[in-house]
């Protein structure tokens, strides 16, 4: 408590001190003394927080939805869907008065930049069809098969993708290019052709979102399949095929490692192709032919180790080989048929 025969000083640059002189005159007058000197200390002003845009508020254009209605000319209670959203079956899907939307779709807006795709069955499966724009009936979109069928009443399954502006990079596929595309990077990377859903998901993604090649193939490496490939099984059928033995441990390590960082099945192939022991393996079955073929019997040792030499070291092809055994003595001791 400060001393009532204190007072303070006012009006100092100092901070204001306490000296002993005379009383206070009044409690009000001490509150008045004190108020004055808070004032007249310096005041340092403080930045003031301004509050940032709310999170998740939208700066750029909508990013779009897709109005599903089921009557033509856009008519009756909608069923609205935002991009990027999927309903695997619409069966389960059901409007205000618990109607199911399956087998229901008549006429359809599109708002916003977005890619929808229709499937005929639940699950993305059966004929699909890919729009950007409005349609207002639905009977005059063909399903493609061979019987006039339209896509009136017959949506079981929807995914709607946001569409972005073609960027610098961005390729435009032809329907028959894309799934060329997909069946090419199928074989290269699973050794074996794509399934009906694989096909139309990865071509819709080549020719919706531009994607490329590389793009397409990293996918695929990354997809479940790919990475829980059994190497051993894929090591040893191409060692079989290629080479015409069983794998050997190192071998197989190696290539079981070069698999699980990425190696699809045709770039093991193609190593396979280029190894010193496939071109050996290469040149004695064009020797051997060669000799059956116009010498009329099997190679000997000699004969192996002469063309070898040569195909290894002079880049001697097939048609070396056999015009060497034609000028040979021999082929000339022959007897002609």
């Amino acid at each position: 408590m400060i001393p009532a025969n204190w007072t303070i000083r006012l009006g100092q640059k100092d901070p204001p001190a306490m000296t002993a002189s005379s009383k206070l005159p009044s409690c009000p007058a001490f509150l008045l003394g004190a108020l004055l000197a808070l004032l007249a200390l310096p005041v340092r002003a403080q930045p003031v927080s301004r509050p940032g845009p709310l999170p998740g508020t939208p700066y750029g254009p909508p990013p779009g939805r897709v109005l599903f209605f089921p009557g033509p000319n856009f008519s009756g209670e909608p069923l609205i869907v935002p991009a990027a959203g999927a309903l695997e079956n619409l069966e389960y899907v059901r409007d205000s008065r618990g109607r199911k939307w399956n087998d229901r779709i008549a006429s359809i807006r599109v708002e916003g930049p977005v890619l929808l795709l229709l499937y005929e069955h639940a699950d993305f499966q059966g004929a699909t069809a890919t729009l950007t724009r409005d349609a207002a009936d639905l009977n005059a979109l063909s399903l493609g098969d061979h019987h006039g069928t339209t896509w009136a009443q017959r949506v079981s399954s929807v995914r709607i993708e946001p569409l972005r502006p073609a960027a610098p990079g961005f390729i435009q596929w032809e329907r028959r290019d894309a799934e060329r595309a997909v069946r090419a990077a199928y074989h290269d990377l699973l050794g074996r052709d794509p399934d009906e859903r694989g096909q139309r998901d990865y071509r819709d993604r080549l020719m919706s979102r531009g994607w490329t090649e590389d793009q397409l193939r990293d996918a695929i490496r990354h997809s479940p399949e790919f990475l829980h490939r059994d190497v051993s099984e894929i090591i040893r059928r191409l060692y079989r095929e290629v080479l015409r033995r069983e794998p050997d441990p190192a071998g197989s390590a190696k290539y079981s490692r070069a698999l699980r960082e990425g190696l699809s099945e045709s770039e093991l192939r193609a190593e396979l192709l280029r190894s010193r022991e496939y071109a050996e393996l290469h040149a004695r079955e064009v020797i051997a032919r060669a000799y059956r073929e116009i010498l009329r019997r099997e190679a000997d040792a000699a004969g192996f180790a002469t063309y070898l030499k040569r195909m290894a070291e002079q880049g001697w092809d097939e048609n070396r080989v056999r015009d060497a055994l034609r000028s040979s003595d021999e082929y000339r001791r022959l007897p002609r048929r």
